[in-house]
């Protein structure tokens, strides 16, 4: 189990307690009007032979909107496919027979002169659209972007949601070291699609590389903080996906851990033994993300350890973890103007279960997600700011950690671990089914979502 061990012991507190899962339930209440779709095989010219990479292009649609919350995509039927006359489809569209299989879209798929070309019929309205055609390139690796755009196109005109499918996610994947010497295990921070596809290696620190975090955008090149420990000391570094070797972003003795960034990119919440103890510490940023004055301790507790910030929307709040009264629990505190000579007092959140540990703040700004105990295993819950409810998400007998919401407040990623394999989830709120999103070796933690 890879564990981020108490900074009373030795570096921060990263409380990294991972988990795996193939067969988890949802708890929570979903919704049941997803809409159905039938989504035809991508109609070529007869002579293509590249079926396969037709195949997996289509794949890359269907994952998106079956996965988007909002839709459910039927799988390929051949007596429905004989439906479609592409000789002139929209004028040849059969809507009555359409109706009847009880479709709310169908949704016809062509390539011609490396352009595709999707026909959305809204069988309930009787209304079709045509949308421009893309560009492909042949190439799996660069077209899957291109279709993840166009899902978040049909998500934002068919369901009035902006779509998370172009989106990227940051994560932590840690290998055995096969060199002899330095370090048994390492870590490095790696990037993949919203899907898992298209996973490669940022950094190549060769050490200890961890928690990492986009900054809100301010240009072309997404910019990122993360972790790394250089020579026996976790320091906060600062990153582009462009440049991905990393620098030391903050000015402070001690070891630095788990970041937290607000939503205006204009703080980072952070954890340090600087004072001796695990404390939460806050850093302001300019305009620029640069950092600007010094680093000050917003709460400590005498022989408690702190974790996991995670700040509010507006950014007036931060949720954390800490374990000042007993098991680790999640509370949260005000962020006072600097210039106060009082402590802001921490409020308990969390109530139902006797271990909760990292938080993450939903977008909106109303829910709560994080991990608890349950029966000795870990399982995501979300806590509800309105009602202030906890809900449990996740059921089975692997554990879950680390969630982190997607901008849109209903997909979340989480990372899972059994018998040393720790894999990445992704759930959204409205339907019920987690799916598995990375492959290969190594141990993959810490998500986290692009910003818009």
């Amino acid at each position: 189990m890879w564990k981020i061990v108490s900074l009373l012991s030795q570096l921060p507190l990263l409380f990294e307690i991972a988990l795996w899962s193939e067969n988890i339930e949802v708890s929570l209440a979903t919704r049941s009007n997803v809409k159905p779709i039938y989504m035809s095989r991508i109609h070529t010219d007869p002579t293509e032979k590249d079926w396969r990479y037709f195949d997996e292009l289509r794949g890359v649609l269907e994952f998106d909107l079956h996965n988007g919350g909002y839709a459910s995509v039927t799988p390929i039927n051949q007596e429905l496919e004989d439906l479609l006359d592409w000789s002139d489809l929209r004028k040849q569209f059969k809507l009555e027979k359409w109706a009847k299989e009880k479709f709310s879209y169908v949704f016809a798929i062509e390539v011609a002169l490396q352009q595709c070309s999707l026909t959305a019929f809204d069988i309930e309205q009787g209304t079709s659209k045509k949308y421009p055609p893309i560009s492909l390139s042949g190439k799996l690796e660069t077209d899957s972007r291109t279709i993840h755009r166009l899902a978040d196109a049909l998500q934002q005109d068919i369901f009035g949601v902006e779509g998370i499918a172009s989106l990227r996610i940051l994560y932590a994947q840690r290998e055995k070291n096969r060199e002899p010497d330095g370090l048994p295990w390492l870590s490095e921070i790696w990037i993949c699609d919203s899907d898992g596809a298209n996973a490669r290696q940022l950094t190549h620190e060769k050490g200890y590389c961890l928690s990492p975090v986009f900054l809100p955008k301010i240009g072309e090149d997404p910019e990122f903080i993360y972790v790394f420990n250089n020579e026996g000391q976790s320091k906060i570094y600062r990153s582009c996906l462009s440049r991905p070797q990393g620098q030391p972003s903050i000015s402070l003795r001690g070891n630095q851990a788990l970041p937290a960034v607000s939503k205006k990119g204009n703080q980072i919440a952070f954890i340090t033994d600087v004072a001796g103890r695990p404390d939460l510490f806050l850093q302001s940023l300019d305009s620029k993300r640069q950092m600007f004055g010094k680093a000050r301790q917003i709460y400590s507790s005498p022989r408690a350890t702190q974790a996991s910030p995670t700040f509010s929307p507006d950014g007036k709040r931060i949720a954390f973890v800490s374990d000042k009264d007993g098991p680790p629990r999640i509370y949260w505190i005000d962020i006072l103007d600097p210039k106060q000579t009082k402590r802001a007092k921490p409020f308990l959140l969390t109530t139902k279960n006797r271990e909760n540990t990292s938080p993450a703040w939903s977008p909106d700004g109303k829910k709560l997600a994080y991990s608890a105990k349950i029966d000795g295993v870990r399982q995501i819950w979300i806590y509800d700011f309105a009602s202030g409810e906890e809900k449990q998400l996740t059921t089975g007998p692997e554990t879950k950690e680390n969630p982190a919401w997607a901008p849109d407040s209903i997909h979340l990623i989480y990372n899972t671990e059994t018998d040393g394999n720790s894999e990445l989830y992704l759930i959204n709120l409205l339907q019920s089914d987690p799916v598995q999103i990375s492959k290969g070796p190594g141990q993959k933690r810490f998500a986290s979502w692009e910003t818009r």
